[in-house]
């Protein structure tokens, strides 16, 4: 379609990994673009115009401030995904199935995923809202890809077993970003091949249609503003982070925390497999002070 060449980059992950890890380091050692694709244009094959667009999107691990001579260009704001992704991946997968689902089903608790950025190009979070109990999980991703997604996905399968993993994950509702654009690798126990979840998207530009995940991103701001780098931030880091938010109470849940909630629900012992530690009221922090060392 036409219209899919002005919808963002014609390459998939690991064509452009494999491109990332021939440029990026040169890059880093002070060698210009112009020379990298030189030297290098029969590993890499695409142009010196691209590689620059491709820094400028922060789909490599270079970023502008790798370049000696454009630091101080403004990188271009475009519209679309950084990725094209396959649209095949949600068909039968749209909000007014997603709708048609829960109705069928006797209306299951519902999963809100999304992604927290930090600088782009950078590290980001995945966070997993449980609209049950307004419990929001956090996990560390050094690079925005779906194949750093579905990873996490798997862990969680392998961490809580099949049957827990079902049960907390049953439906999943997401955006239409490029890094949610393996959902088979999310619903699918890949041992057995047998289906154990139910992912569906938003509408496009709709991301109001899963606000509360949205709008508990909030109390992550808190502690890291918009804008702000997550590179140095640790595992350790975000799941301290989350355990504070998780902790705090909700004139929505009657004044308990959704950790409180979450263990009623599900258990104690599966929110301890979880990393899930319920902080007393006096020692919680929501400001950037929590992760100074």
């Amino acid at each position: 379609m036409r219209s899919e060449s002005r919808e963002g980059i014609s390459i998939d992950e690991q064509t452009l990994e494999a491109v990332d890890q021939v440029i990026s380091p040169l890059l880093k050692k002070g060698q210009s673009v112009r020379n990298v694709c030189i030297n290098k244009m029969d590993e890499i094959m695409i142009s010196e115009k691209t590689v620059y667009r491709y820094i400028g999107l922060g789909l490599l691990t270079a970023n502008k401030f790798s370049l000696k001579r454009t630091v101080q260009r403004k990188t271009r704001k475009k519209a679309g995904p950084s990725l094209l992704v396959d649209k095949e991946c949600r068909k039968n997968r749209t909000y007014t199935d997603y709708l048609k689902f829960l109705k069928d089903n006797g209306n299951p608790s519902v999963v809100q995923m999304d992604t927290v950025e930090g600088v782009k190009g950078g590290k980001v979070i995945l966070t997993l809202f449980f609209c049950s109990c307004n419990l929001q999980l956090g996990f560390l991703r050094d690079r925005n890809t779906s194949a750093s997604v579905t990873s996490i996905f798997q862990y969680l399968l392998e961490l809580l077993g099949e049957e827990m993993y079902s049960k907390l994950f049953f439906v999943i509702l997401g955006d239409r970003g490029s890094e949610f654009s393996d959902p088979v690798k999310i619903e699918t126990n890949l041992e057995t091949g047998e289906m154990i979840s139910n992912v569906f998207y938003c509408d496009p530009q709709n991301s109001n249609q899963k606000a509360e995940c949205e709008r508990n991103h909030e109390f992550i701001r808190y502690v890291i503003p918009k804008g702000a780098s997550i590179d140095p931030r640790s595992v350790e880091d975000i799941a301290l982070m989350m355990n504070h938010i998780n902790s705090t109470g909700r004139k929505m849940l009657n004044d308990k925390c959704p950790l409180e909630l979450f263990e009623t629900l599900y258990g104690a012992a599966v929110a301890k497999k979880l990393g899930l530690v319920r902080i007393r009221p006096d020692f919680i922090t929501l400001t950037p002070e929590l992760l100074k060392k």
